[in-house]
This record gives structure tokens, C-alpha cells and sequence, in this order.
């Protein structure tokens, strides 16, 4: 009681040196609290004057608040469905739209080619995993180039050999799980990201995470599903989230970020201590950093390729798979097509067999058309001189960006764009008004160096299921449910 008195007396003797002794600093911090506010407010007042009205991109339409902050584009991806906000402003402004104050967001067949110019250059996206880097996220194109060539070299023909090899005893796991759920409804988006995982396991790290086969997640996996939620909402501005990972690195999702690089990490050195006859992707990574000086700044890279490979080899895959076998299931008549042509094919767990199917192809290229799994593009930097799009000119040093979602839908690129018509890819051609936009693995020298992986797990998974399986819809709910069923 003595002490509670005590502390109540020293308050009150604070409050009254405060209020009573120091009143004359009551005006002065009133008048230092005026001068600040009207500062500020005539500075927003000129930022906002200056990008609304003077800017160099205030002749493109868009959103006017989005032309003032990104944190506008943010609160409208709050729902992680950044790309229906992107078709909603290309339906409402046209195919060049002003989506931040110094950003063009382009809904043009010719805008990935824009994109892919060699004078411009990656943006701020992609210092996503800094301090790491990769052949995927580094502004540098020296660093690009360089790790690129190891990647050449991980996913050579004759490497790929040898994944597919793998492959064949991924499908088998998964034919037997398909199996022994004997009809019953099954959640596509799990087991497709059980099914990815223990692939880029298997060719990333010559390592069996038996997902599919004990039907579990594994801590990593999930540590990376949660993490890369924080890119739906985020994306449009990434230095939100890096200044979470600077800031509060222990908090929610940021903290899972980094147990999925911890996750990354660790599987690489335990491939280091593990001997294998068989080279698989991080074998040639390991191989090169072991080379060299093994200091932090070739730890920083092999950590970066390492990661980047976890994240593409699987979290890009996944969703390819189950938006083909939701296609597969809400198109019977035409993947009967697909049916058919695989009725032809001796070995359908055969990969380059099955690349050589135009059928297969052709689904697979309409499915990838209306739902990418990654719905948009990086984004990059215009050259200092700028450059020209269609008689549209976009000024220099402006961050540009492509959706693929929207890029797929286009009616200066597509007959009936909103349709599901494989046929658009073998037999009717004249559906398709610009080829351009179609591009699921990007172009030139930016392309995605494992496609030819995604490709064959996209027709292996194909094939088991139409061949096997009678596939039908069991039902929507967070996770696509469908009925695989064994054929009799």
C-alpha cells in the first residue's frame, strides 16, 4: 500500500512540475507542432499537385488514387486477387494503364516482348531475397548471366534424362494414393503441391519427402505455402514486405519467409554431406560453390539459387496442376480428345513420349492461357531514352509490367478469349489473332530455365489421370474437390 502511495505522490508532483512550472513550453511546442503540420501538408500538398497534374505519365488513364500512392493498389490487392484488379482497370481504362505514380501496367500482345527489351531493367521486385540472389532475383545482369549458365547446365538434356527417370517413380506414388482414395473426393490443390514438393525434392536434392506417399505435409513445404502468401496483398509494392523482413523478422508470415530460406539452407548442406551416383539440380550449384572462395558473398548465392529453386520447382507447379486437372474435369469433351491421342502412346509415364503429343500440348497451352499460375509478370525499368509500344511511347525509367492473366484474355490477341478452345492451338489457328501474348514461361533471355521440368510433370499428370482415372467434380470449397475414381 506504502509503495502504491509513494508512486501516486511522485505522478502528481511530475504532472504539476509539468503543467504549473513548465507551462511556458506548452506554447512553443504547440507553435513547433504548427510549423511541422504545415510543413508537411504543403509538401503532400505539392507531391500530390506535382504527380497528379505534371508528371510525365499524367496523360495515361488510371485510377487517380493509384496515380498518387501504390499503397492504394495494395489496399485494393488486400484480397490477394491483384489480378481481377488489373482486368477490372483494363476493361475500364485500356490497354496502357497508369497504376502507381511512376508505373505503367501494359495490356498489349507486344508487352512482354516491351518487357524483355535488353535495355531495360529488372526493378526493385526483384531484390526480394536480398541480401541473397539468384539467376532470378538480382538487378544485376552480370550475376543473372553467370548463375544462369549454371542452371544451363543443371537442366541440360542430359540431365533431364535423368529426372525423368525420376519422374516415372513420382507418378507411380501418385497413381497409388489416386488408388487407394478408391472415389473418394479429393482435394486437387493439396495433393498437386504434395505431388510438385516431392519432385523438386526428388530432382532438386536427389531427396524423397514422401509427401504423396505418407498423404502429410512436411514442415517446409507448409512454412513456404504460408510465406509466399504475403505477395498476394504485397506485391504491387515489395517494399512492404522487405521492410517487414528488415524490421519485425519474428512476426506471422515474415517469420515463416524465413524458416522457408532456413528450410532451403538446410537441405542444401545436408546434400553436401550426402554422396549420390546420380546429379541432381543442387549438385551443380554445390559443386561450383565448392570451387571457389567460400565466403558470404558465394554463400549468399548458392543460398539464393537453392531457395529459388525450392519455390519455383514446386509453388509454380502446383497450381499449373490443379487448374489442368480442374480443366480436365470441366471439359470432358475435348479432354476425350486428349484421350484418345494417349490411347496411341505404349508408355504414358514416358516424358519425351509424351512432349511429342500436339492433343496434349494444345490443352495444356489453353489451360495455361486463362489460368497462369502466376497470374502476373515482374515488372521492369524502362531505359533512360524510353520506348515505344504500338505508336505509344512509355518515357524512361518507368517501372512497366505485363499480367499474364489479363495477357491471356485479350480480344486483340484471342477469338472468343473468355472460351476454352484447345482447338485454338492445333486446327483452328484463326482463334488466334496474336501470338505474343502467350507466354507462360516468359521469353528470351529472362525465360524460365525449367520448363521443360514443369512440362513433362503437367503431362505425366495428364496422362495417369486420364488414362486411369474418371475424373468429375465433387464439389467446391476452399480447396478444389474432385472425384478420381479407377476406371473398370
Amino acid at each position: 500500500m506504502a509503495a502504491y502511495l509513494a508512486l501516486s505522490f511522485l505522478a502528481g508532483v511530475a504532472v504539476y512540475q509539468a503543467i504549473f512550472i513548465h507551462n511556458d513550453l506548452i506554447p512553443l511546442g504547440l507553435q513547433t507542432l504548427g510549423y511541422g503540420l504545415a510543413y508537411h501538408t504543403g509538401l503532400f500538398c505539392s507531391i500530390l499537385t506535382y504527380r497528379l497534374f505534371f508528371y510525365p505519365l499524367c496523360q495515361f488513364p488510371g485510377p487517380r488514387l493509384a496515380a498518387v500512392s501504390k499503397l492504394w493498389h495494395v489496399w485494393k490487392c488486400r484480397s490477394s486477387l491483384g489480378h481481377l484488379v488489373l482486368e477490372e482497370w483494363r476493361q475500364q481504362y485500356g490497354p496502357f494503364v497508369r497504376t502507381g505514380p511512376n508505373e505503367l501496367t501494359l495490356f498489349h500482345p507486344g508487352a512482354v516482348e516491351l518487357m524483355d527489351n535488353p535495355k531495360s531493367t529488372r526493378s526493385d521486385w526483384y531484390n526480394l531475397i536480398h541480401p541473397r540472389a539468384s539467376s532470378i532475383f538480382t538487378r544485376s545482369k552480370a550475376v543473372h548471366s553467370a548463375r544462369r549458365k549454371i542452371w544451363d547446365q543443371a537442366l541440360s538434356q542430359a540431365s533431364l534424362v535423368e529426372y525423368y527417370r525420376r519422374f516415372k517413380n513420382q507418378i507411380r506414388n501418385l497413381d497409388v494414393c489416386l488408388a487407394d482414395r478408391n472415389g473418394a473426393p479429393v482435394y486437387v490443390n493439396e495433393l498437386m503441391y504434395w505431388y510438385a514438393f516431392d519432385n523438386m525434392g526428388d530432382f532438386g536434392f536427389g531427396k524423397d519427402f514422401g509427401m504423396v506417399r505418407e498423404q502429410r505435409w512436411v514442415d517446409g513445404a507448409l512454412m513456404m505455402r504460408s510465406a509466399l502468401t504475403l505477395l498476394g496483398p504485397f506485391s504491387p509494392a515489395i517494399w512492404i514486405p522487405r521492410l517487414g523482413f528488415a524490421l519485425v523478422p519474428n512476426l506471422g508470415k515474415v517469420k515463416h519467409w524465413f524458416k522457408m530460406l532456413d528450410f532451403a539452407d538446410d537441405c542444401t548442406y545436408a546434400r553436401m554431406k550426402a554422396e549420390s551416383p546420380n546429379p541432381d539440380v543442387s549438385d551443380y550449384f554445390i559443386k561450383e560453390f565448392l570451387a571457389g572462395p567460400q565466403d558470404q558473398h558465394n554463400r549468399r548465392l548458392l543460398s539464393g539459387d537453392i531457395a529459388t529453386m525450392v519455390v519455383a520447382g514446386s509453388d509454380t507447379t502446383a497450381p499449373s496442376l490443379t487448374i489442368l486437372l480442374y480443366h480436365l474435369a470441366r471439359y470432358p469433351e475435348q479432354a476425350a480428345k486428349v484421350l484418345k491421342e494417349l490411347s496411341t502412346v505404349s508408355d504414358t509415364a514416358d516424358a519425351r513420349v509424351l512432349a511429342t503429343l500436339p492433343e496434349l500440348q494444345a490443352f495444356i497451352n489453353e489451360s495455361q492461357r486463362l489460368l497462369p499460375a502466376i497470374l502476373s509478370f515482374g515488372s521492369r525499368i524502362t531505359p533512360p531514352e524510353g520506348l515505344s509500344l504500338d505508336g505509344t511511347f512509355v518515357p524512361g525509367g518507368v517501372k512497366i509490367s505485363a499480367p499474364r492473366y489479363s495477357l491471356g484474355r485479350l480480344p486483340d490477341a484471342y477469338v472468343k478469349p473468355d472460351e476454352f478452345i484447345a482447338e485454338r492451338w492445333t486446327t483452328r489457328p484463326d482463334l488466334i489473332k496474336d501470338k505474343r501474348s502467350f507466354s507462360p514461361f516468359g521469353t528470351g533471355r529472362m525465360s524460365c530455365v525449367g520448363k521443360n521440368l514443369a512440362m513433362a510433370q503437367l503431362r505425366l499428370v495428364a496422362a495417369l489421370v486420364l488414362t486411369k482415372y474418371k475424373l468429375n467434380f465433387a464439389g467446391f470449397y476452399y480447396n478444389l474437390s474432385l472425384s478420381i475414381s479407377k476406371k473398370l
